[in-house]
């Protein structure tokens, strides 16, 4: 760090002596000016070599992916199906994936950076420490963005439920529509057998029906019902009890049978003659 700061004092000697020299009128070859301009960084602007900006909202991209696990992922599980590469509800096309999976949320207040450990009072404080440290981990060979889905899969929606009962835009409900019909082609086509036939017309029921402004059906109706921690712990004392009911129940039958076998033996051995 010492050696790093140690430069930067000579080098803004150097540019002070280029810009004089232009000044002055003294011929100083362009190469060597433009070379110290563009090199010229502040050290203390927090961002690594090779910073680049990414023109994808990370907040919807975060909306679109809790959609696709919870109302999709589900039933995607349930048919054993697997999704296609080229599917755009692949987590690969998910250019945050990698960064969202380091974030440790140990307590309400504190963020933590599975990279470097480093922690954070807020989420948005991590995203910022994301972008300016981490970017290098940033997905971004596909050029897609998820948030670029969140009018197919209803992400304003989730965020507001209000927006249930706003007026609805005929463009943008055919334009999503469209969109959504992509999709269902894409990632459960017809002829990739059953399983994917019977995706392909949940998700056209999930997400693309609502796309009307003819009064359609509800957007992502469909959710799977999650078994509450109550209700588990009930189902397994009953299935202890159970198992131990029927277990005693065999063991007292044993017994009483057991018992009757002696009591026929003791009858037969007192009719028996004694020897004379």
């Amino acid at each position: 760090m010492g050696g790093s700061n140690s430069r930067y004092p000579s080098r803004r000697i150097l540019l002070c002596f280029l810009i004089s020299s232009q000044f002055w009128g003294f011929s100083v070859p362009n190469s060597l000016f433009q070379h110290n301009i563009e090199g010229f960084k502040d050290p203390g602007d927090g961002r690594e070599d090779g910073f680049h900006e990414v023109h994808c909202s990370r907040e919807r991209s975060r909306v679109a992916w809790k959609i696709i696990q919870e109302y999709l992922m589900p039933y995607v599980e349930k048919e054993q199906y697997q999704l296609p590469s080229n599917c755009r509800v692949y987590r690969d096309y998910d250019i945050y994936r990698e960064q969202e999976e380091h974030k440790l949320h140990s307590d309400i207040n504190e963020w933590r950076c599975g990279f470097c450990k480093k922690a954070f009072y807020e989420e948005k404080y991590l995203d910022m420490h994301f972008d300016s440290r981490h970017h290098d981990m940033l997905n971004a060979s596909h050029g897609k963005c998820l948030a670029d889905l969140c009018g197919a899969l209803h992400c304003d929606l989730v965020v507001d439920t209000s927006r249930l009962k706003s007026k609805c835009n005929p463009a943008a409900a055919a334009r999503n529509r469209h969109l959504c019909e992509s999709l269902a082609n894409t990632c459960f086509p017809v002829n990739n057998g059953p399983s994917a036939n019977r995706l392909h017309e949940f998700f056209l029921r999930q997400f693309s029906d609502a796309h009307t402004c003819s009064g359609g059906s509800r957007p992502l109706s469909k959710k799977p019902k999650k078994r509450s921690m109550l209700y588990i712990i009930i189902s397994s004392i009953t299935l202890i009890l159970l198992l131990l009911y029927y277990t005693f129940v065999y063991l007292c039958q044993r017994g009483l049978k057991s018992g009757s076998q002696e009591l026929r033996r003791i009858r037969r051995n007192g009719l028996r003659k004694k020897p004379s």
